[in-house]
């Protein structure tokens, strides 16, 4: 009997590799070595948005209201009691009602300064939006009339000079004033939008000197339920926090602490965040209960410590310039940091998702300030106002996403031959994308375009099969490329969009490669 041959399949060894892997749901991060990197995380993320679950093409910009004299400086909301809501935008030559689309009307009142600080506040027959920039006397607007406060007007404010206030709020039904250059806040009686201010001097509470910058309000368990503290921010990163209700009174107001905290970035440092404030340093953006912790270990509880070494070195190179500011949007679970790489000039954003706390870079948004208006995102660029994160072009121009995900290994130290790599995007449209891959962190320049044309109602006939899928209204484009790569140990893929068409999002990856000639 003849014995058969032996197969020759049990000689073969598997020729390729094929590793799936997420988008970069992780974020940017600017703060580990390039070898250290989660694989869900990215070398960089540029316009686009990290989500649970993909990662997002961010939403475009469109043209609000314009034709402002003067580049706006400020937007600021004024609510009225009835529902009804304003935007309104200051420059250096008045106040201008920037509600609506188009043109603006006449300015509401005169400015030589548009850098203001802001507050509304209710006295209980009116709401008010009042405004103060330290040159101009403080814009009160009542919902009808605007005033230009002094000590002669209804209202008025009596006991410093009016043009010296640069910054306000409100804590606990009490309207709270800085002045230029002093450590000192003033402040009115409770419930009253004006009258005699009276001075609450902090020198000898602030060990490294300084002004006043900024003030907030700090929601705190203080082992008897949640209480509102009061915190006072000096240039020099002073941190002074009082409890109580009137600074008049020694029974009701005390001192709780004094807390380094890094020296702010500019008077719009600070924002409410959910029942804490975060603040706005050079050293990051910290929640105030987590400046509470000293030594080494603080710089991990800063909201911004994913991309420390690029937020310091932006605070490093840029702190100096007007324009900085930390905002959230909640619609779009987002905490935005403004960053003026130059006033009147260009702007970038550091954006965190809320929810996951990963972080991304958005450009070509040239804000030198930002407002939530109506639940919806607006900023000011020169004579204008826009409406952000909406459409998919940047007034016309294309956006440019770009992102490099994490250096792997793929669980094994030995070099590989990269082959093929794809991107599965998710798009609403045509798209045309460039793809690449890094290895042994490398940077090279994008290569292998690609282009899935499925447009329109016309999805589901002309989805290829095996590369697009339809779903809903959306294309799933699954389309390999290969990318020339040298050998190498650790293997990093990455995608570029320019496009002014299209919206959707980056929802993984795939490649294969083959064994290396390498150990």
């Amino acid at each position: 009997m003849r014995t058969p041959l032996l197969s020759n399949n049990r000689h073969r060894t598997q020729v390729s590799s094929e590793r799936s892997f997420p988008a970069p749901i992780g974020g940017w991060n600017a703060k580990d070595s390039l070898a250290a990197m989660k694989p869900t995380e990215a070398v960089y993320l540029e316009n686009f948005f990290p989500t649970p679950t993909d990662v997002e093409m961010r939403g475009g910009m469109t043209p609000h209201a314009t034709g402002t004299t003067g580049n706006i400086k400020t937007l600021a909301n004024y609510n009225a009691m009835t529902g009804t809501n304003t935007l309104y935008g200051y420059t250096s030559s008045g106040i201008y009602d920037v509600s609506s689309s188009g043109a603006v009307g006449a300015s509401k009142l005169a400015r030589t300064n548009g850098k203001h600080q802001w507050t509304m506040f209710g006295d209980g027959t009116n709401n008010w939006l009042i405004a103060v920039n330290g040159v101009d006397a403080p814009a009160y607007f009542d919902g009808t009339t605007w005033t230009a406060v002094t000590g002669a007007t209804s209202p008025a404010l009596t006991g410093v000079t009016t043009t010296t206030i640069v910054g306000v709020m409100v804590f606990k039904g009490r309207l709270i004033f800085l002045v230029n250059d002093s450590l000192s806040f003033w402040y009115l009686s409770s419930g009253v939008a004006g009258g005699a201010l009276t001075e609450f001097d902090l020198s000898g509470e602030a060990p490294d000197g300084g002004y006043l910058m900024a003030c907030a309000t700090w929601t705190r368990d203080a082992g008897s339920g949640p209480d509102d503290f009061f915190v006072a921010i000096t240039s020099e990163g002073n941190a002074i926090v009082y409890e109580g209700t009137d600074p008049s009174s020694a029974v009701s107001w005390s001192k709780v602490g004094s807390y380094k905290i890094g020296k702010p970035l500019g008077r719009r440092c600070v924002v409410q965040y959910g029942s804490d404030v975060l603040i706005l340093t050079q050293d990051g953006v910290f929640p105030m209960s987590a400046l509470l912790t000293t030594g080494d270990e603080r710089a991990k509880y800063a909201l911004s410590y994913n991309i420390q070494s690029a937020f310091v070195t932006a605070a490093r190179t840029y702190g100096s310039n007007f324009g900085w500011k930390v905002i959230s949007h909640p619609t779009r679970e987002a905490l935005l940091v403004n960053i003026p790489l130059g006033e009147d000039a260009v702007h970038e954003q550091y954006v965190m998702n809320t929810n996951t706390k990963a972080w991304c870079k958005f450009t070509s948004w040239d804000a030198e300030d930002f407002a939530v208006f109506n639940d919806q995102l607006y900023f000011a660029d020169g004579t204008a106002t826009y409406k952000a994160w909406t459409g998919t072009s940047d007034n016309g121009a294309n956006i440019v996403y770009r992102a490099k995900q994490a250096f792997q290994t793929f669980d094994t130290p030995a070099t590989k031959n990269p082959k093929m790599f794809m991107a599965i995007l998710s798009v609403n449209g045509q798209v045309d994308y460039s793809i690449g891959l890094d290895v042994d962190f490398q940077d090279l320049d994008f290569v292998g375009a690609i282009t899935f044309g499925a447009t329109g109602s016309a999805l589901w006939d002309t989805a290829v099969w095996d590369t697009g899928t339809w779903s809903d209204t959306n294309v799933i484009v699954r389309q390999w490329g290969a990318p020339a790569a040298p050998e190498g140990r650790w293997i990093s893929g990455k995608v570029k969009i320019d496009s002014n068409t299209i919206s959707g999002s980056w929802i993984g990856s795939t490649i294969i490669y083959e064994k290396g000639s390498g150990l």
